[in-house]
């Protein structure tokens, strides 16, 4: 499996707004809002006057500003394991680029040993495997390698034109085009997301987080009707492979995205 940031709702509202937090999530965007208050499945913040949720699963760690001076907490004001592999995923990255496939082993084994569930981390050591074994070209791999690693440092104009090499030589590759839809939803192109989102489903009409993002894609471009309807196949198709909690953060999104709208309108 190469997808490598698995997201959805929990990429919805993107504040431009400085604030007392700065939200990041394992994905790598960033999200700059006051927190209402956590418990321990979700964090609620004030978007623009309206609270929204976010699931802690997706949060990497959060920075709090006091006095013009950052300071970096995980979700329990410790940093995270998350971050902390996230760290050695990043450097196994560039020195598998720079063509050294131990050293990059031994830094990603190292982020497991920090936190054994990161499956960015397993991702990348079956991308070593799939090389290593002759599945995949060392030109294939190297796109892959410079993809993710330009996409884990939010610079996915450098990113695109990698997947899309590697899209040339494998076009069905669902997670690669996964990543693709990821990079132009994170630049608010979201036309081109929407296009290479769908295309996933053409191959695999079942992945509830494809239909996650593209609910967000549709409501951030203004199409409300797709927007709701993918976020309801989401919430259905998270239920069906119980996946309970993603599940109820679709119906808390739905909640607040259509249900307050409606009412508000009353």
């Amino acid at each position: 499996m190469f997808k490598i940031f698995l997201l959805f709702f929990s990429l919805l509202f993107l504040s431009v707004y400085a604030r007392a937090e700065t939200i990041h999530l394992k994905s790598g965007k960033i999200i700059s809002a006051d927190i209402l208050e956590q418990n321990s499945d979700y964090i609620k913040i004030d978007f623009q006057g309206n609270p929204l949720y976010y699931e802690k699963k997706y949060v990497a760690r959060i920075d709090n500003f006091s006095e013009g001076q950052k300071e970096e907490k995980g979700m329990e004001g410790e940093p995270s394991e998350s971050v902390a592999a996230g760290h050695c995923l990043e450097k196994g990255l560039e020195s598998a680029l720079s063509g050294d496939l131990v050293k990059a082993r031994k830094e990603l084994h190292g982020g497991l040993l920090t936190d054994g569930g990161d499956n960015n981390i397993t991702a990348v050591l079956e991308l070593f495997d799939a090389l290593d074994s002759g599945k995949i070209t060392r030109e294939y791999a190297l796109d892959l390698f410079s993809g993710l690693l330009s996409m884990l440092r939010n610079d996915y104009e450098r990113a695109i034109p990698c997947f899309k090499r590697v899209l040339g030589k494998d076009p069905a590759n669902i997670d690669v085009l996964y990543n693709l839809g990821v990079c132009y939803y994170s630049m608010d192109k979201f036309t081109p997301a929407i296009a290479s989102l769908k295309k996933i489903l053409d191959i695999n009409p079942d992945e509830p987080d494809v239909y996650g993002l593209l609910g967000s894609a549709y409501y951030l471009s203004g199409d409300m009707r797709q927007a709701k309807e993918n976020f309801v196949l989401a919430r259905e198709l998270f239920r069906k492979c119980s996946d309970t909690e993603s599940s109820e953060g679709i119906g808390v999104l739905l909640t607040q995205l259509f249900d307050e709208q409606a009412s508000g309108r009353n």
